[in-house]
């Protein structure tokens, strides 16, 4: 039986050193060339091309979730893992996304499950490129119409 003392020790009697996972996750490279594994929002990196979200695959999400207006791109990450058959490294992206709404019909899921829904969509549109999944990282809504806004959309004179 293990007392307490026991526990306190690594292997062969030495003492155990504790790390921040973090701390090690950043030395290994784990995360990618963009080292940003603490902030799940930080998608920016020295290192990433410019991307924007493919025509096809914006359709598809405008016209599956009519509350959202735009889906922008914020940038990517991409992760190196090892193909276990053969040691090729293997490259997963993650694309960060900003999901615009209109006025009227507002968010209507979580994050997690707009996330959730694009990474299907694109799934179903780019078949075979199951590297590719989406974080939702903000809801950007519209700005409230101030009163003098609607006053002017009711009684204002349009010029001819």
């Amino acid at each position: 039986m293990e007392t307490e003392d026991d526990l306190n020790y690594g292997i062969y009697g030495q003492p155990a050193v504790t790390t921040r996972v973090v701390d090690r996750l950043g030395e290994l490279g784990i995360y990618g060339t963009g080292g940003n594994a603490i902030d799940p929002n930080d998608f920016g990196s020295s290192h990433n091309k410019d991307i924007s979200i493919p025509s096809t695959f914006k359709d598809v999400v405008l016209k599956m979730c009519p509350e959202i207006k735009d889906i922008v791109s914020n940038g990517y990450r991409d992760n190196k893992v090892y193909d276990p058959m053969t040691f090729n490294p293997v490259y997963k992206y993650l694309v960060g996304v900003d999901l615009y709404f209109d006025e009227t019909n507002g968010m209507k899921k979580s994050k997690k499950e707009y996330g959730d829904e694009l990474n299907d969509y694109f799934k179903m549109t780019f078949d075979g490129m199951d590297f590719v999944s989406f974080h939702v990282r903000s809801f950007i809504f519209p700005p409230e119409k101030t009163n003098e806004d609607k006053f002017f959309e009711v009684f204002g004179v349009t010029e001819k």
